[in-house]
């Protein structure tokens, strides 16, 4: 049961990290939603909002929230909006270990590598030419994720880093779990309508990611120290960089945070209360399509597994 649990947040990691859906209010923007598009296809697309001082001078800020798995047509687009801006703090663990010139990523692309190749998609470090001057990489080490991981751990007494390198091992296609992902994603991609099912599959898990990986969370203390550090630490490193750019910019200049959505509510928030800034424009782009005709599923059947996937998050008894 525990591996089962395992395989769905990997999963969900592998489509795009943690992306997070939550309509939108007054105060804040949602980064990702699912919509219906002609032909009875579903779409999943991904919100980008730009955000201006208060007061009215300063550098303006954009939040690109991002599908790590999208036609080539979507990146183009994410990756024209991005060369429009001052400067662009992207995400990426590990990055400054692997990283050979400006804003050049190398390095084997996994599990999510292996997905988008099934699916007939592209893989975002893949898509996305990282090659420019105004690229900085704003994230944790590898060496400061795994200290952080290990320290939450060690005070809670839960058993984080095991579950943090289970994990990686998954999303490296290595190890036994990612052995077991290597070959149901052959599976999945093995004809046309298992790929176009496993598209609106993940388009409508996705459309839930919120309540999935909050159900997730709550799983084990492991999971939940695993997820905070993943998000709330990754995103004071952000906030770090963001101040030190705000500073330096000029008004009519621009930095944008180019991270996964999941990341994006609580720097939106953070963007808002702490440095008064007040969003003004959303974009939309869709990341990736699937047809409800040619995967040869119902939205009766769709709605079951996903009842499926919420009976496996929730915790033991």
């Amino acid at each position: 049961m525990k591996h089962l649990r395992l395989f769905i947040v990997v999963l969900v990691f592998a489509a795009s990290p943690l992306l997070h859906a939550e309509p939108p209010t007054a105060k804040t923007a949602a980064f990702l939603r699912t919509t219906d598009l002609p032909e009875s296809a579903r779409g999943l697309q991904t919100g980008s909002t730009e955000y201006r001082p208060a007061s009215g001078s300063g550098a303006s800020v954009w939040l690109i929230g991002v599908a790590h798995l999208g036609t080539a047509e979507y990146f183009k687009a994410i990756q024209q909006r991005l060369d429009r801006q001052t400067v662009v703090l992207y995400e990426g663990i590990g990055i400054h270990d692997v990283q050979q010139g400006p804003g050049a990523l190398k390095g084997d692309s996994g599990i999510q590598g292996t997905l988008a190749d099934a699916l007939g998609l592209k893989f975002q470090l893949d898509a996305i030419d990282y090659r420019r001057a105004s690229f900085i990489n704003s994230d944790l080490r590898a060496p400061e994720l795994e200290h952080e991981v290990k320290q939450r751990g060690a005070d809670s007494g839960s058993a984080s880093d095991e579950t943090f390198n289970q994990l990686v091992d998954a999303l490296q296609g290595t190890g036994m779990m990612g052995g077991a992902l290597t070959q149901m994603i052959g599976f999945l991609g093995s004809s046309p309508q298992m790929r176009e099912m496993t598209k609106l599959m993940l388009i409508e898990v996705l459309g839930q990611a919120g309540e999935l990986i909050d159900a997730a969370r709550n799983l084990s203390p492991d999971v939940k120290d695993l997820f905070d550090v993943i998000l709330t630490q990754r995103n004071a490193v952000v906030i770090r960089d963001l101040r030190a750019q705000l500073a330096r910019l000029k008004p009519g200049q621009s930095v944008a945070v180019f991270y996964g959505a999941a990341h994006m509510d609580e720097i939106a928030q953070r963007l808002r209360d702490e440095l008064h800034y007040a969003p003004v424009k959303t974009e939309w782009d869709t990341a990736f399509s699937a047809s409800s005709a040619q995967s040869g599923i119902d939205a009766a059947q769709v709605r079951m597994m996903l009842d499926l996937l919420r009976t496996q998050l929730k915790p033991e008894r």
